[in-house]
């Protein structure tokens, strides 16, 4: 009578179990022929490994002192040129990815000022990609510091490459929707009305109908001064 044949997806014990002794007779064989490049390599990957633990206990350390002293900055600030000041102060001190929180209050910080190129300027030094939380943020700053720049175009450029590229529909309702307010506000209401109508439809979509029903307002709103015109 045939054998049976063994089905692939069923482990092979066996087969495990010789490979793995095979593998331990080529190890020892090597141990024995070449001593010194196996004590050479066990140490090697030793360094390798302690050099791994020492960078993950100090980028933990680093983040654990940035984030008390950018708490003691948020606090302890007596004025908004002292804000502005400690802030800047911060990110120098710190650089890298340890200082993107600490840009983005300081973009907001030189917004509240009126330093709207500062503003743009540092908010783009954040290194969080846009699909991330703060290079989301970073990204809407830089859109805001530009339309309050007076270039009206540019804002809406960046608004619209942030919709495309955040992660969560929330998030690319939000920079719809002031790619949307931009466009009213040069005129282009048929656009902006076309915009809101479809971030309504999104919104209703993701289940959330209060949503939905400010989008849907705000495009009868503009909706409105088409027909006044």
């Amino acid at each position: 009578m045939a054998r049976k044949q063994r089905s692939t997806e069923q482990p092979d014990a066996g087969g495990q179990a010789d490979a793995f002794v095979r593998t331990g007779f080529r190890l020892a064989t090597l141990v024995k022929r070449n001593p010194t490049s196996v004590v050479v390599g066990i140490a090697a990957l030793a360094m390798i490994i302690m050099g791994t633990v020492y960078y993950v206990n100090y980028r933990t350390s680093t983040r654990e002192v940035a984030g008390m002293e950018l708490a003691s900055i948020r606090l302890g600030a007596t004025s908004p040129e002292a804000m502005i000041q400690e802030l800047e102060d911060y990110v120098e001190r710190f650089g890298g990815e340890f200082a993107n929180e600490g840009r983005i209050l300081l973009a907001h910080a030189y917004m509240d000022a009126d330093r709207t190129v500062d503003a743009e300027q540092v908010a783009r030094q954040v290194t969080a990609a846009p699909d991330e939380p703060l290079g989301f943020a970073a990204r809407t700053l830089i859109a805001t510091a530009q339309e309050a720049s007076g270039d009206a175009e540019l804002a809406l450029a960046t608004y619209q490459t942030l919709a495309e590229g955040a992660r969560f529909p929330f998030q690319q309702r939000e920079a719809q929707a002031s790619a949307a307010r931009i466009l009213a506000s040069l005129g282009r209401l048929e656009e902006a009305v076309s915009l809101y109508a479809a971030i309504a439809e999104e919104a209703e979509a993701a289940d959330d109908p209060v949503e939905a029903s400010v989008y849907r307002l705000r495009a009868g709103e503009i909706g409105g001064r088409l027909g006044d015109m």
